[in-house]
């Protein structure tokens, strides 16, 4: 397992914020990695800051304020990790500033909403412009820190920033390693049940399609020189956002590893509506990961079913025919030539 040697956190004092602070302690504690926790006083946008200083304070003690109370973080968490952190106050915009100290370290953890006496300064907006354009994996910290990240969930759909989220995910694990994932949104059976092929045969059809993608997780992970690693394999058919949070909420994880872009819903988790609806649904951190820099996008999305081997496309015809065929289901040649017909004109 490779380790984290730099992080970076910053907080707004609000309670998720605080507990971004924490997270990223532990996490630093546990990779022997330098931890730098920062604080952006955004100087077009002090009304919050108005509401707790006296309005006739100048700007430098708001600030004399601030460091104030990261230094009472600092010693917070030198106490409870045995960690010295650099803290520092910056005055500026938010979210330019956060880019910009995020080009030197291996991770970037932020709090998903400010709810204290800072509210505003590094909430919606900020983390969601992050969360879309930094090219640093990003921690949305959820939670109260409850101890080491145990159950760590790794949605993937074969592309490079699968690749990408298996790798980052390998740094974040602990003992009990990761579950790596993949949601099957195919329309492979409704095809099939529209044209009329037996249910004993589509049963067949989704063993061979498991059996395919299971192989291919396993071999995705051992492409990336993974294959000692404790893992674990999970499959389930549906739309990727709720079939990843079904699964995340029976398997208890406390970390949801995601790459940025991808070719499902899934993997374009920080566009619109999906990354809304996974932050805010999701009870547990979700760790996003940006494409390499050197890798090469995503392919499109295939319009029935992902790709289950080398080959440049999977024939429904093919596999009706090869399942009905295991199941004893072929008594007369020209029903499959007909039915196979119809699944292939129907996937196309």
């Amino acid at each position: 397992m490779t380790l984290l040697t730099s992080i970076l956190v910053a907080t707004d004092f609000s309670v998720d914020g605080n507990n971004a602070v924490r997270r990223a302690a532990l996490l630093a504690h546990e990779h022997g990695a330098r931890l730098r926790i920062l604080h952006v006083l955004n100087a077009a946008g002090c009304k919050p800051l108005r509401d707790w200083f006296s309005p006739t304070l100048n700007f430098d003690l708001k600030a004399t304020q601030a460091r104030d109370a990261l230094r009472r973080l600092a010693v917070e968490i030198s106490g409870a990790y045995d960690l010295t952190a650099s803290i520092e106050v910056i005055v500026g915009d938010p979210f330019e500033t956060l880019m910009q100290a995020s080009e030197h370290v291996d991770l970037v953890v932020l709090g998903r909403r400010g709810h204290g006496r800072f509210k505003g300064l590094l909430v919606g907006r900020t983390v969601d412009r992050m969360l879309r354009i930094c090219r640093r994996p990003v921690l949305v910290v959820k939670s109260s820190v409850q101890g080491t990240y145990r159950r760590v969930l790794v949605p993937i759909d074969f592309t490079a920033s699968s690749d990408a989220a298996i790798r980052v995910a390998d740094r974040m694990r602990r003992d009990e390693g990761m579950h790596v994932f993949h949601a099957i949104n195919s329309q492979r059976e409704a095809v099939l049940r529209d044209a009329d092929v037996p249910e004993h045969v589509i049963r067949e059809t989704r063993l061979m399609e498991e059996g395919a993608i299971n192989a291919r997780m396993r071999r995705q992970v051992a492409r990336l020189g993974l294959d000692s690693t404790p893992m674990k394999y999970a499959l389930a058919y549906g739309p990727p956002v709720r079939s990843t949070l079904r699964h995340a909420q029976r398997l208890g994880a406390d970390l949801i590893v995601a790459g940025k872009q991808g070719r499902s819903t899934l993997g374009s988790f920080l566009l619109g509506s999906v990354s809304s609806r996974v932050l805010s649904e999701a009870t547990c951190d979700m760790l996003i990961v940006p494409l390499p820099r050197d890798s090469t996008p995503p392919q499109a999305v295939e319009t029935v079913a992902p790709r289950l081997n080398s080959e440049p496309y999977i024939d429904n015809a093919a596999i009706a025919r090869s399942a009905a065929a295991h199941a004893g289901a072929l008594t007369q040649g020209h029903w499959i030539h007909n039915k196979a017909q119809f699944v292939s004109r129907r996937a196309s």
